[in-house]
């Protein structure tokens, strides 16, 4: 059986840990167990150690949704519109990203996802939209299941596993890609050119999504199939 892990939905250092159930469902639609990793203590004298066993004991890693990424890892500094920061939650998600890279398992990232995974390879962030890029504010951030179409580069992953150019999506963020981290490639964008979905120039199993599939999956083929595809390529690699 194919074993996927789903980093921990931690919005602040004082919320209880858990995983919203969305990503549970769409992983047990494509045959998999999901395995939610919990926060670790920082002080703890085998983090890293154990960050590693948590990679090694599944077959793929899915990163959540969640807050805003401390803009002083990527080398900035804070601006007002930036949102509040977990850094115990950057500490472990970015652990797992870079060790999950090195040990060849794929990943599908999800909104902060995509950002977590941009910036681990050393991208940077639009801090705010609104803000930085004159955007309405309501243009990336609606309560819509189809907020707005995002158009899929040619010759990319997720047109392979999706079969479509174009599709809508929910949205739910206020921050995106602003430059791309090293080794990934545009894999979309919205309509007013926000990056939506990057992938890996050399072909690694892995996708980040600035959407939430996980909600529309269960109606929508296109958005399981990216579940499905995760599941099956660990198969194959197991």
């Amino acid at each position: 059986m194919v074993k996927i892990g789903l980093s921990t939905s931690q919005d602040t250092p004082l919320s209880r840990e858990g995983i919203p159930p969305d990503y549970i469902s769409a992983v047990l639609r494509a045959g998999a167990l999901p395995l939610i990793f919990p926060m670790l203590p920082a002080e703890h004298a085998q983090y890293a150690e154990f960050i590693d066993a948590y990679v090694n004991s599944v077959d793929a890693v899915i990163f959540t949704g969640g807050p805003d990424l401390d803009p002083a890892l990527y080398g900035q500094e804070r601006l007002p519109g930036c949102g509040n920061v977990h850094p115990e939650r950057d500490r472990i998600d970015l652990a797992l990203a870079k060790a999950a890279i090195k040990a060849g398992k794929p990943v599908l990232g999800i909104c902060r996802g995509i950002q977590l995974i941009n910036v681990a390879l050393g991208g940077t962030l639009y801090q705010d939209l609104q803000a930085q890029l004159d955007f309405p504010a309501e243009r990336h951030q609606s309560k819509e299941r189809n907020a707005h179409i995002v158009h899929l580069a040619e010759d990319t992953l997720l047109r392979r596993i999706t079969g479509v150019d174009a599709f809508p999506v929910n949205s739910r963020h206020h921050q995106a890609i602003d430059k791309v981290g090293e080794g990934l490639r545009v894999a979309a964008r919205s309509e007013d050119g926000v990056i939506e979905a990057v992938a890996f120039e050399d072909g690694y199993p892995g996708l980040a999504l600035q959407w939430h599939p996980e909600n529309l999956a269960e109606e929508r083929t296109d958005q399981q199939a990216l579940f499905h595809w995760l599941a099956g390529i660990a198969e194959q690699r197991k």
